[in-house]
């Protein structure tokens, strides 16, 4: 865990914070009823804060003290959690509406699944393999550097057809700052 963090602290030490959320959440999150979200992995925030100034009181984990500082104070509505991932566990029940973006960790699938309320959203969007996987080189764009890391053909669709699927894509993506694959899900808790 020490590790992990002062690798993310380093990186949000340097790095410039983007202001713009994540197109994903931006066109998705209207779905979600305004009420309780979770933002895994949310690094300094950008889709916390958006979120939060839409009328989402929003929980914000991320391992990064140095990230969730900068986020503290920008909206009353923001929760910031510093907690490992790892070993975190989200709690049943609770959230209208989970994003995960750019963060794989599989461990928490069923606890993301549990996570939401009925009719809760589930918006998810990461890197995957490419189609003929070559060993990713680590960039400034944030590509991870492990297999682990990235998700299979059609593994995150799979992963959550439990949930009502209403948007899913696979795709090589055009910006400059992402790497060349990514997957994307939005997803409905039915019941």
């Amino acid at each position: 865990m020490k590790q992990d963090r002062y690798k993310w602290n380093e990186k949000h030490r340097i790095r410039p914070e983007m202001d713009k959320p994540s197109t994903i959440v931006a066109t998705f999150c209207a779905m979600a009823k305004n009420g309780r979200a979770l933002d895994l992995a949310c690094g300094t925030g950008r889709n916390a804060l958006f979120l939060a100034q839409k009328g989402f009181t929003v929980d914000a984990i991320d391992i990064s003290d140095v990230g969730l500082e900068k986020l503290k104070r920008k909206h009353p509505r923001i929760q910031p959690v510093c907690a490992d991932l790892d070993h975190y566990d989200i709690v049943a029940d609770r959230y209208d509406l989970i994003i995960n973006i750019r963060y794989l960790n599989r461990r928490l699938f069923p606890y993301i699944k549990e996570g939401l309320v009925a009719g809760g959203v589930l918006i998810f969007e990461s890197f995957m393999e490419r189609p003929e996987f070559e060993a990713p080189v680590p960039q400034e764009n944030h590509q991870p550097s492990c297999r682990d890391y990235l998700f299979r053909e059609n593994e995150l669709l799979h992963s959550f057809l439990s949930l009502n699927i209403r948007y899913y894509r696979e795709f090589e993506a055009k910006e400059k700052t992402s790497p060349p694959w990514m997957a994307s899900l939005v997803a409905k808790k039915t019941g």
